[in-house]
Protein backbone atom coordinates (compact mmCIF):
# COMPACT_ATOMS: atom_id res chain seq x y z
CA UNK A 1 0.00 0.00 0.00
CA UNK A 2 2.80 2.43 0.81
CA UNK A 3 4.44 1.57 -2.48
CA UNK A 4 1.25 2.34 -4.43
CA UNK A 5 0.80 5.63 -2.62
CA UNK A 6 4.40 6.55 -3.37
CA UNK A 7 3.88 5.78 -7.07
CA UNK A 8 0.74 7.95 -7.15
CA UNK A 9 2.63 10.81 -5.50
CA UNK A 10 5.49 10.48 -7.97
CA UNK A 11 3.00 10.40 -10.86
CA UNK A 12 1.14 13.46 -9.51
CA UNK A 13 4.37 15.40 -8.94
CA UNK A 14 5.63 14.49 -12.42
CA UNK A 15 2.35 15.59 -14.03
CA UNK A 16 2.42 18.78 -11.96
CA UNK A 17 6.00 19.51 -13.08
CA UNK A 18 5.02 18.93 -16.72
CA UNK A 19 2.03 21.26 -16.37
CA UNK A 20 4.20 23.93 -14.71
CA UNK A 21 6.77 23.55 -17.51
CA UNK A 22 4.11 23.91 -20.23
CA UNK A 23 2.57 26.93 -18.50
CA UNK A 24 6.01 28.55 -18.09
CA UNK A 25 6.80 27.95 -21.78
CA UNK A 26 3.47 29.45 -22.85
CA UNK A 27 3.97 32.41 -20.54
CA UNK A 28 7.45 33.08 -21.97
CA UNK A 29 6.01 32.85 -25.50
CA UNK A 30 3.32 35.39 -24.60
CA UNK A 31 5.92 37.72 -23.05
CA UNK A 32 8.11 37.55 -26.19
CA UNK A 33 5.09 38.24 -28.41
CA UNK A 34 4.11 41.22 -26.25
CA UNK A 35 7.66 42.62 -26.39
CA UNK A 36 7.68 42.22 -30.17
CA UNK A 37 4.34 44.02 -30.44
CA UNK A 38 5.69 46.78 -28.19
CA UNK A 39 8.78 47.20 -30.43
CA UNK A 40 6.64 47.39 -33.57
CA UNK A 41 4.27 49.85 -31.92
CA UNK A 42 7.25 52.00 -30.92
CA UNK A 43 8.56 51.94 -34.49
CA UNK A 44 5.11 52.92 -35.79
CA UNK A 45 4.92 55.75 -33.24
CA UNK A 46 8.34 57.08 -34.29
CA UNK A 47 7.42 56.91 -37.98
CA UNK A 48 4.12 58.66 -37.28
CA UNK A 49 5.88 61.47 -35.46
CA UNK A 50 8.32 61.93 -38.35
CA UNK A 51 5.46 62.00 -40.85
CA UNK A 52 3.57 64.52 -38.73
CA UNK A 53 6.69 66.69 -38.46
CA UNK A 54 7.31 66.57 -42.20
CA UNK A 55 3.71 67.35 -43.14
CA UNK A 56 2.87 69.91 -40.45
CA UNK A 57 3.21 72.88 -42.81
CA UNK A 58 1.06 71.47 -45.64
CA UNK A 59 -2.06 73.11 -44.22
CA UNK A 60 -0.32 76.47 -44.69
CA UNK A 61 -0.20 76.01 -48.50
CA UNK A 62 -3.68 77.52 -48.89
CA UNK A 63 -2.58 80.58 -46.98
CA UNK A 64 0.62 80.72 -49.05
CA UNK A 65 -1.40 80.64 -52.27
CA UNK A 66 -3.57 83.50 -51.01
CA UNK A 67 -0.51 85.61 -50.14
CA UNK A 68 1.08 84.78 -53.51
CA UNK A 69 -2.06 86.09 -55.24
CA UNK A 70 -1.80 89.31 -53.24
CA UNK A 71 1.88 89.64 -54.18
CA UNK A 72 1.00 89.14 -57.85
CA UNK A 73 -1.68 91.83 -57.69
CA UNK A 74 0.78 94.21 -56.03
CA UNK A 75 3.47 93.44 -58.61
CA UNK A 76 1.03 94.08 -61.45
CA UNK A 77 0.03 97.39 -59.84
CA UNK A 78 3.71 98.37 -59.54
CA UNK A 79 4.25 97.44 -63.19
CA UNK A 80 1.28 99.56 -64.28
CA UNK A 81 2.46 102.55 -62.25
CA UNK A 82 6.05 102.15 -63.45
CA UNK A 83 4.84 102.11 -67.06
CA UNK A 84 2.78 105.26 -66.43
CA UNK A 85 5.81 107.00 -64.90
CA UNK A 86 8.00 105.90 -67.82
CA UNK A 87 5.44 107.18 -70.31
CA UNK A 88 5.16 110.49 -68.48
CA UNK A 89 8.94 110.97 -68.35
CA UNK A 90 9.86 109.77 -71.83
CA UNK A 91 6.80 110.43 -73.93
CA UNK A 92 4.75 107.76 -75.63
CA UNK A 93 7.71 105.53 -76.50
CA UNK A 94 9.77 104.06 -73.68
CA UNK A 95 13.50 104.61 -74.11
CA UNK A 96 15.49 101.42 -74.33
CA UNK A 97 19.28 101.78 -74.37
CA UNK A 98 20.80 100.21 -77.45
CA UNK A 99 24.27 98.91 -78.09
CA UNK A 100 24.85 101.56 -80.82
CA UNK A 101 24.23 104.47 -78.47
CA UNK A 102 27.00 103.39 -76.11
CA UNK A 103 30.53 104.58 -76.84
CA UNK A 104 32.94 101.95 -78.06
CA UNK A 105 35.79 101.10 -75.71
CA UNK A 106 39.08 102.78 -76.57
CA UNK A 107 41.66 100.62 -78.24
CA UNK A 108 45.24 100.78 -77.12
CA UNK A 109 47.89 101.32 -79.73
Amino acid sequence: MAETTTRWWILALTLGAVVVGVVATLLLTIIRAAQSINRYASDIWDAGQKIAGNTASIWMLGQTNSVAGQILATAQSIDTHAAAIDTALNGAEPVVPSAEAQPAPAQEA
